[in-house]
C-alpha cells in the first residue's frame, strides 16, 4: 500500500503544480498565443494527473460502493471532456485571435504566414 499511496499522492502534487504553473503563466504572458499555450496544454495534463491520482489512492484503500463507482465514473468523464475540448478550444481561439489581429507577429519565432511556401514544381510525367 505504501507504493500506491506515495505514487498517487506525487500524482496529486504533480498535476497540482501543473495547475499552479497555468495560472502562472495566464497571468504572466502577455499575447494571445502564449496564454493559449498556458491554458490548454499544463491545465489538461495538471487536472488529468490530479484526478489518476485520486482514482489511484481510492483504489488502493479500498473504497468501493455505489457512490464510490459514480463517483470514480464521474471523474473518468471529466478527464475526457477536458482531453477532447482544450485542443479545440485552443485551436479555435488561435483562428479568431489571428483574425482579429491579436497575434504579436514581431515575438513569433516563427510565422508561417509571411514566410514563402516552397511549392514542388510540377511533374511532367
Amino acid at each position: 500500500m505504501l507504493i500506491v499511496d506515495v505514487i498517487s499522492i506525487t500524482l496529486i502534487l504533480g498535476g497540482g503544480f501543473f495547475c499552479l504553473a497555468t495560472a502562472f503563466g495566464l497571468a504572466r504572458f502577455r499575447d494571445t498565443i502564449g496564454r493559449m499555450h498556458a491554458s490548454t496544454k499544463p491545465q489538461t495534463l495538471g487536472l488529468s494527473m490530479t484526478l489518476l491520482g485520486t482514482v489511484l489512492h481510492i483504489f488502493a484503500n479500498g473504497g468501493g460502493g455505489a457512490t464510490v463507482a459514480g463517483d470514480l465514473g464521474m471523474m473518468l468523464l471529466i478527464v475526457l471532456f477536458a482531453l477532447m475540448t482544450s485542443p479545440i478550444i485552443g485551436n479555435r481561439l488561435g483562428h479568431v485571435a489571428q483574425k482579429e489581429g491579436l497575434i504579436d507577429r514581431a515575438a513569433l519565432s516563427r510565422d508561417d504566414e509571411t514566410e514563402p511556401r516552397l511549392r514542388p514544381a510540377p511533374r511532367g510525367d
